[in-house]
């Protein structure tokens, strides 16, 4: 079976579908990668809080890091290239340079073996550590961490699949109160008033239980 070698390819669109703008193999596969998971919170407002409450704002994502060896010794050829600093500029021409066309670097997608992540590059940074007689690089190390970025048409469809209706309606149940039921769906009380008038009710008090409450889109 033959090696199967890490890709990388970028494209201008966000979905990273059709034909590559151009592609490029690690000289090695990594030995290890790091993949870093974010959720983020904020930190409610209320006043004389003794203990601090995390609301959930988002998922932001996730980051992978790859560590690349390129070898200008003579081991193996370099893929593409010839030399260690032509390797490298292929590289962040490919993954890392402003594009003029896109006004923007370009989108891609890594593949290698049951890895795919589509992002783009958030940094590189290179550590020379051979050098020929004349100076010229004959070993380096690329650390390079990509963002994961997903098209506005995949997270409309994953969206759609979770959560077919934008909106909400929950039946009020005994104990429910308009404040509660508005933190359980926004992760804040605060939009209470809102919920109220998109139900025309007279007061916040006006609910009972088996009463169906609509909650909007709200933007906060």
């Amino acid at each position: 079976m033959a090696l199967t070698k890490l890709k990388i390819e970028s494209y201008s669109t966000p979905a990273c579908t059709g034909g590559a703008l151009g592609s490029l193999d690690a000289m090695f596969n990594p030995e290890t990668y790091t993949r870093n998971f974010d959720v983020s919170y904020k930190t409610s407002t209320e006043a004389n809080r003794n203990e601090p409450t995390l609301l959930f704002r988002g998922v932001d994502g996730s980051d992978l890091t790859l560590d690349l060896i390129v070898d200008g010794t003579g081991l193996v050829p370099i893929p593409g290239a010839t030399t260690v600093d032509a390797y490298i500029t292929n590289f962040k021409k490919l993954v890392y340079r402003y594009q003029g066309t896109q006004h923007r670097p370009n989108y891609l997608k890594i593949t290698w073996a049951n890895l795919t992540f589509i992002g783009v590059c958030k940094n590189i940074n290179i550590t020379y550590t051979l050098f020929n007689q004349d100076g010229s690089a004959l070993r380096a190390k690329i650390k390079a961490t990509f963002s994961k970025s997903v098209d506005y048409s995949t997270k409309a469809k994953e969206a759609q699949k979770s959560s077919p209706d934008l909106t909400h309606i929950r039946t009020v149940k005994a104990g429910d109160t308009l404040p509660l039921m508005t933190y359980r769906i926004y992760g804040d009380s605060a939009y209470y008033l809102q919920v109220a008038e998109a139900n025309n009710l007279t007061s916040v008090a006006d609910i009972k239980p088996g009463d169906q409450i609509y909650f909007p889109p709200i933007k906060k």
